[in-house]
């Protein structure tokens, strides 16, 4: 049986003075695991002509790391572009015009970090420039001296399917951002907060699977089950798009 099909956008860096397109391996391996088919849509002059390709047998959509997303991208205010890091506008472009096609068709989507901000902006929510800045937090949101083990507390909504994957109030989580998620879309529910109240986990109860998380539970298999159930469930809805 042929496997579901999961675009991936990738990210730009540079090795020995060559740009290079990569993901994370931690995303493609559980991808396979979970008997889905990935592939990576480059951020390279010249794709957005081939897009209309790519998303012809598109079953689902997975975002996950990279550069801040662009003010002009949604309702920015001042300190959006006060407090802006690197950006990568056509990784942007690119990424907006699969979210598009996927939400006009209803297909699934995950966005982790980066892509739950950046689906968050699509949809009409906005973001912070800078949590720490502008938010002001006792929390930090990233810890580069430890970058692999720092860890927060996050509060889960009850009766939400962050609830339901994880079966507990609370989690301490990963945090690996500085922009973050202000004003969230109106067709989306939260999931769970950090303490300082930050937005970590939302969804649109609406959509067969259209899920944001700020947090890496890819990075974190080990710590609860509940960080597979979040992959099994966009898995679960991969295959049911592909049977439709």
């Amino acid at each position: 049986m042929n496997r579901p099909v999961v675009l991936v956008g990738a990210r730009r860096t540079i090795r020995k003075k060559r740009l290079i397109d990569y993901v994370g391996e931690l995303h493609l391996e559980l991808l396979v695991r979970l008997r889905t088919l990935p592939v990576i849509v480059p951020v390279v002059a010249g794709i957005p002509a081939c897009l209309p390709q790519y998303v012809e047998q598109m079953d689902g959509l997975l975002l996950v790391e990279g550069e801040d997303v662009e003010p002009k991208r949604f309702a920015a205010r001042k300190e959006n572009f006060q407090y802006l890091e690197k950006t990568h506008p056509l990784k942007d472009e690119i990424e907006i015009y699969l979210l598009r096609y996927a939400l006009r068709r209803g297909i699934p989507i995950f966005g982790i970090c980066r892509g739950s901000q950046l689906l968050n902006a699509v949809c009409g929510g906005t973001l912070y420039g800078d949590v720490q800045k502008e938010k002001k937090s006792h929390r930090p949101h990233i810890d580069l001296h430890h970058y692999d083990t720092y860890r927060h507390p996050l509060s889960i909504v009850p009766e939400t399917p962050l609830a339901r994957w994880y079966r507990c109030k609370t989690l301490r989580v990963n945090s690996h951002h500085h922009q973050g998620i202000r004003d969230l879309a109106s067709r989306f529910r939260v999931m769970g907060r950090a303490d300082d109240g930050l937005i970590e986990a939302y969804y649109d109860p609406e959509y067969s699977f259209l899920v944001g998380l700020q947090f890496h539970p890819e990075r974190m298999l080990g710590e609860y089950a509940g960080n597979l159930e979040v992959w099994k469930a966009f898995a679960a809805a991969l295959h049911r798009q592909h049977r439709c």
